[in-house]
């Protein structure tokens, strides 16, 4: 039962995505968990690249989804992948992508959401929910973002 992994969405959750090479270390980690549980993963990243990459190192198969006029990003291979599977009830995503989501529904795939499969590759000092925390706005920005909207507003009118 492999795991289709939206690898930016996963790195965001893990907060690597201001990372350097975060993909390496995205990759290294499901890698190591991979190894530990046996469970075999496909990393599907986004690519400025326009050929795009794929390869395979022991459990994890990487894909960098080659950026051309058949694809935008990597939620486009990610939902080809899932449709021209043979058996995709076998498959589970890992996403919190509502497009994603929607199209796993449909396949009758399993979704575990980033935060869930955070919680379980980095369980010591959970990121997934630190990450919670962090993605509310405090009451001070809140209020310049509404101040901002109704300095706006009226100026439309």
């Amino acid at each position: 039962m492999p795991y289709l992994v939206d690898a930016n969405n996963l790195a965001g959750r893990l907060k690597l995505l201001r990372e350097p090479d975060f993909d390496q270390t995205l990759i290294e980690l499901v890698q190591d968990y991979g190894e530990r549980t046996g469970k075999k993963f496909i990393l599907v990243f986004d690519s400025n690249d326009p050929l795009g990459d794929r390869y395979t190192e022991g459990n994890v198969t990487v894909i960098y989804t080659p950026r051309d006029a058949v694809y935008n990003n990597a939620d486009d291979k990610i939902i080809e992948l899932m449709q021209s599977e043979k058996r995709p009830e076998d498959w589970i995503v890992i996403t919190d992508d509502m497009n994603i989501i929607e199209e796993a529904r449909d396949l009758d795939i399993e979704n575990i959401s980033t935060r869930e499969f955070a919680a379980e590759l980095m369980p010591v000092g959970n990121l997934a929910e630190d990450s919670e925390e962090e993605d509310e706005l405090s009451e001070t920005e809140q209020g310049e973002i509404s101040d901002e909207l109704m300095g706006e507003w009226g100026e439309e009118s």
